[in-house]
């Protein structure tokens, strides 16, 4: 997969010069606010605000157009009406700008497509790269240079760090942001897209990710318009060790009552969402808080190697609560060895603990060295990844020298370390303070420290399968008809090495018996025309059939009931199929996503796919890793292993089908549609077998 090339965006991150145009002497307007930033931050390039009403603003020159300009800015910030935008962009490309940054509305957000189509087209046209409109800009706080007129940035208390963060909602995003801020979230980009007319979330994020400071990336999504674009931004993350977190709205299922096949209905849009970010690595965001519990956590503290906790605290009954939340957010509280209790007990009282989690009780104060010992014990201990300093009410001298403390752990510690102050603003505001102010990642909420850790963790110990080339054969599909019979979808999967039951097409009783007695009984007989493709509803199948007089019965019967359902249909013949006995029901289907291109779904059979909906997804084409990874994630899966002593299935010869069919749709673009349900799982050895087949084309 390879990304659509994009020039350096240096010029518009590291501008040397920056135009206002529409510049405003009212500070705080939208176009007032840009230049009152830019100065507050200490911007050094050369400023020109643009605006024909002033001679001047704010003591500097202001031009009364872009080409009276004495250079071609790095930036434009456009700040005037809709309708003026065009003139604006043609200056632009006259005197060679390189970027504009619109933060004017009144373009296909606000039901004027077509405003938007020509201000990209100008865009192109012009070789400049535009972001918005209907933006509110980026921020470089690692170099000061604020390109934006959000209030959020008209502050001296946001922290630089290592986090970069694009939102495709300025309002949001810019809140978002200041409020994470607040919570000692060192942000080192944070950029809004608007209606991305050029630029978009995928640009941004790969000019963010190509800084080695950047250590976690941010993303705010409405929509996309190339999944392909997308996916190898999050392959890039990966490659760089950058876990990516994503708030994806707009994830409702749609109602797909109008799908052909049993797939497309249990795929709905939020259902492709989560699969694709189990499969790329991402951390799913909910909300705003998310944002800042992941933001100070893997923006400050190296990844986890492992998912056991140590857990110090002064309050035993919060220590327990943290406790049952990472058991909720997949992580171990283990049991210390007695080696490492022996290093803990010298520093806590008789009536403390040093079981994990460790109670230091709050007589923890009365020893100068009693909390600094622990956290070293625990930093220290091979018996636990990561750790917690849960302190409740600890105030005044104390308080002080335990942030001390902490902040001197926490710069000294090679594994990650976060903190669960449980104090009042009055009573502790200023411990806190100082440890946000040294990184230290610091929550209020145990159970959302608990959440934020245990992300972590599991990016850290996810392990995306390596790229699986399609590896079969290409565009078989064209040799077949254009709508096709499940007796052509089966020749069709048998090409692509896909099992399925023994059977034979023909078009009489006679040839129906002898065919019968050439598999052997039991047998089904099913009727095949490309009007019917879902023939139970049609009555066109009889299953279990023990016997000639058996078949002959139900040969006429189904052919009747099959022209009734459909009195114009084309009865190509009738299929007479092996019945698999002792066959566990699971279902394997395929389904073409506008945005993503092929998904691969398996499911376990009956209820469980069409009441319980239990179904994992992944994105073709995959290896046998990512196939044994869906089928453990379904719920129902000890069934296939073995539950209550009943014998197991061949769970690898499951995963191999699974695994070819995704490569299968990776190699045929024609293919829409593909269910084989059901797909009947025999016991350990005894493979995997196709059933009954429904092919689509595109």
């Amino acid at each position: 997969m390879e990304p659509s090339p994009s020039p350096s965006l240096d010029r518009l991150f590291r501008p040397r010069s920056v135009a206002v145009v529409g510049a405003s002497a009212q500070e705080e307007s939208i176009s007032g606010r840009p230049l009152k930033l830019l100065r507050r931050y200490g911007f050094s390039g050369a400023l020109y605000p643009v605006n024909p009403r002033h001679q001047t603003l704010g003591g500097l020159p202001c031009y009364p157009d872009l080409l009276s300009l004495p250079e071609a800015p790095d930036v434009v910030l456009v700040g005037v009406r809709a309708d003026l935008v065009p003139g604006v962009m043609e200056q632009c490309g006259q005197v060679g700008a390189g970027h504009a940054v619109v933060f004017s509305s009144g373009f296909a957000e606000g039901g004027d497509p077509e405003a938007q189509r020509r201000l990209a087209d100008l865009a192109r046209a012009s070789g400049v790269r535009v972001l918005g409109p209907n933006c509110q800009g980026l921020v470089n706080l690692a170099e000061g240079i604020p390109l934006s007129f959000s209030a959020s940035l008209d502050t001296d208390r946001r922290p630089v760090g290592s986090v970069g963060y694009i939102s495709q909602s300025g309002a949001f995003g810019f809140a978002s942001f200041a409020m994470a801020a607040d919570q000692g979230v060192g942000f080192r980009y944070v950029a809004t897209t608007g209606n991305q007319a050029d630029l978009d979330v995928v640009d941004l994020g790969h000019y963010m990710l190509s800084d080695p400071e950047v250590r976690l990336l941010l993303l705010y999504l409405e929509g996309l318009s190339e999944g392909e674009r997308f996916l190898h931004l999050l392959e890039t993350a990966r490659a760089k060790g950058v876990p990516v977190g994503v708030l994806k709205v707009g994830r409702s299922a749609v109602a797909a009552a109008a799908a052909a096949s049993h797939t497309a209905a249990l795929t709905g849009d939020d259902a492709v969402w989560r699969a694709l970010f189990r499969q790329y690595g991402v951390i799913p965001l909910e909300d705003g808080d998310d944002i800042q519990d992941l933001g100070r956590l893997a923006g400050s503290v190296p990844p986890p190697k492992g998912n056991r906790v140590g857990i110090l605290t002064t309050s035993g009954g919060a220590g327990i609560i943290l406790a049952d939340a990472c058991a909720d957010a997949g992580l171990e509280v283990p049991s210390l060895s007695p080696d490492l209790r022996g290093r803990l007990d010298p520093y806590l009282p008789s009536f403390g603990s040093s079981a994990n989690p460790v109670d230091m009780t709050a007589q923890v104060i009365n020893d100068p060295l009693g909390f600094r010992g622990c956290l070293r014990a625990l930093e220290e201990s091979p018996e636990v990844d990561q750790s917690v300093a849960v302190l409740s009410m600890i105030t005044g001298e104390s308080g002080e020298r335990m942030a001390e403390d902490l902040s001197s752990a926490f710069g000294e510690a090679k594994k990650p370390l976060a903190c669960c102050w449980l104090i009042d603003r009055e009573h502790g505001g200023r411990f806190v303070d100082r440890l946000r102010a040294d990184g230290v990642p610091v929550y209020s909420s145990l159970g959302r420290c608990a959440r934020a850790l245990g992300a972590l963790w599991r990016w850290s110990r996810s392990t995306p399968e390596p790229p699986v080339d399609a590896e079969v054969s290409r565009n078989l599909l064209d040799a077949f008809p254009a709508s096709l019979t499940e007796h052509d979808a089966k020749r069709f999967l048998a090409r692509h090495g896909i099992p399925v039951t023994r059977e034979r097409l023909v078009t009489s009783r006679e040839e129906a018996l002898e065919a019968a007695r050439q598999i052997g009984y039991p047998v089904a007989l099913k009727v095949m025309s490309p009007q019917i493709p879902h023939k139970t509803e049609a009555g066109a199948v009889a299953l279990g059939l023990g016997g000639d007089e058996a078949l002959t019965n139900a040969y006429g019967r189904i052919l009747e009931s099959a022209l009734r359902f459909a009195p114009e249909g084309v009865i190509q013949g009738v299929l007479v199929q092996e019945m698999v006995r002792e066959g566990f029901e699971c279902l394997v289907g395929v389904k073409r996503d506008p945005l993503f291109g092929p998904l691969v779904a398996v499911g376990l059979g009956g209820i469980y796919v069409e009441v319980l909906r239990d179904v994992s997804l992944r994105r073709a084409p995959f290896g046998l890793q990512t196939a044994r990874e869906m089928l453990r994630e379904l719920k129902g899966y000890p069934l296939l292993t073995g539950a209550r002593g009943q014998k197991p299935r061949d769970v690898d010869a499951l995963a191999e089908l699974v695994s070819r069919v995704s490569r299968i749709a990776a190699a045929e673009p024609c293919l829409g549609e593909l269910d084989l349900n059901p797909v009947f799982v025999g016991f350990q050895g005894g493979g995997a077998v196709a059933a009954d087949a429904l092919v689509l084309r595109r």
